[in-house]
């Protein structure tokens, strides 16, 4: 199963020893997400670390970590679903259209507890307990 996770998803992974930490980290599907990402969960890392306790350094640790297990898929390899991708969750929230269109390019499904996913119909998308929920199955 390829799934194209969410900033907020990695996020959730970074500050709290939870679930979803074990899941990127143990399970086998691959794991994607659009470049920006990293970047964005760089400008939250002052948070991270407040919310973690964490010392900076570690924070710094365990995004490198994580992302041991994440592909990050640059723009240009899923620029051309763009349109598609912005037709169908646009109106929405403009925000995930660089998700939506990362999934198509890459034929993946979406990790997200942002609802505004479901709203479009061209890829489907899974919550954190819809994942966890299908790894405790297999």
């Amino acid at each position: 199963m390829r799934l194209v996770i969410d900033a907020n998803v990695v996020i959730s992974a970074l500050i709290a020893d939870s679930k979803t930490r074990e899941l990127i980290v143990t399970l086998e599907p691959d794991l994607l997400t659009p470049a920006f990402v990293h970047d964005e969960i760089g400008n939250y890392r002052d948070l991270i670390v407040k919310k973690s306790g964490m010392e900076p350094d570690r924070v710094a640790q365990f995004i490198d970590l994580l992302f041991q297990y994440i592909e990050t898929v640059p723009a240009g390899d899923f620029y051309p679903a763009i349109d598609r991708a912005t037709e169908a969750i646009g109106d929405t929230d403009p925000d995930d259209v660089l998700y939506v269109a990362c999934a198509i390019a890459r034929d993946a499904s979406i990790w997200s507890d942002d609802s505004d996913f479901n709203e479009q119909g061209l890829v489907e998308t899974y919550s954190t307990g819809d994942v966890i929920s299908s790894f405790e199955t297999l």
